[in-house]
């Protein structure tokens, strides 16, 4: 079963997509604010004036950069995170999973605990176990151990499957 475009956005990660690539860009920006200000403030104030009290100058310009690469990093784990399951979805091969357990994932998002959809597939005469990414309680409250459900993997790597749900 393909699922369309619309429907898989809105299941990707959970539909955390969009927070993730928004918690990434606030620490991008404040980061980059952190860093142009310790940058600028010299010209600005002139230099007696940061080392009248304050805090060195250089503490502004490493925070800043931990923040920057903070934000960025994130950024780039969800990009990738979006092109590895656009690939799958588009060339990977549809199978048929049994779910396995629900289990509580470590990632919780504004205080809302998050859920693995835990499952296994057979896939040339191997039997192979995957999960879902940190889907929302709603999402999992109608999976049961047993139950069947669609999955894509990667034919030239079976261990790499994407959940995409109901079957």
């Amino acid at each position: 079963m393909d699922l369309p475009e619309k429907q898989y956005r809105m299941m990707l990660m959970g539909g955390d997509t969009r927070f993730w690539y928004l918690f990434g860009g606030i620490w991008f920006v404040v980061g980059a604010g952190f860093l142009l200000a310790s940058l600028g403030l010299p010209n600005l104030l002139g230099p007696d004036a940061i080392n009248e009290g304050g805090p060195p100058l250089w503490v502004f310009t490493l925070a800043g950069l931990a923040m920057l690469s903070a934000g960025g990093f994130v950024i780039y784990r969800a990009r990738k995170l979006a092109a590895h399951d656009k690939r799958l979805m588009e060339s990977g091969l549809s199978l048929t999973a049994t779910v396995t357990d629900i289990r509580e994932s470590l990632i919780k998002i504004n205080r809302q605990i998050r859920w693995n959809v835990c499952y296994r597939y057979e896939f040339n005469d191997k039997t192979l176990e995957g999960k879902s990414r940190a889907l929302p309680g709603p999402q999992v409250a109608d999976f049961k151990p047993g139950q069947s459900v669609n999955i894509k993997l990667d034919p030239t790597k079976p261990e790499d499957s994407l959940f995409l749900g109901a079957a």
